[in-house]
């Protein structure tokens, strides 16, 4: 029996599944590759837009770990859900400037 052929469709669906998983990395990589193999300019470029969606989201989770960690002091260790377990005691001073950080950086972001 010959050796079915990977579609895109096939990579879309483990796309779908990576974003569940909140593993934009590997999702992102993958709405690539299925752009890369898609038969019609509509399905490419959906690809491609998800592909961008989910970059967006990496930067995102990029800059909410670096407010933790040089804000609140906190080492963040994502897992692979993209969730973390953090039990510490903080300041409420200390929790203004994160909030203030993260607001600041979605303002710098939408220019």
């Amino acid at each position: 029996m010959p050796e079915r052929q990977t579609k895109h469709l096939d990579y879309a669906q483990e796309a779908e599944a990576a974003q569940r998983a909140e593993a934009w990395p590997q999702a992102a990589a993958l709405w690539r590759r299925a752009a890369s193999v898609a038969d019609t300019k509509a399905a490419r470029e959906q690809y491609l837009f998800m592909a961008r969606h989910c970059n967006r989201r990496t930067h995102v989770d990029g800059k909410l770990e670096k407010i933790a960690k040089d804000v609140l002091g906190i080492q963040t260790a994502w897992h692979a859900r993209g969730t973390y377990d953090v039990h510490v005691e903080l300041p409420i001073g200390k929790v203004k400037l994160a909030l203030r950080a993260a607001y600041e950086a979605g303002r710098a972001a939408t220019k």
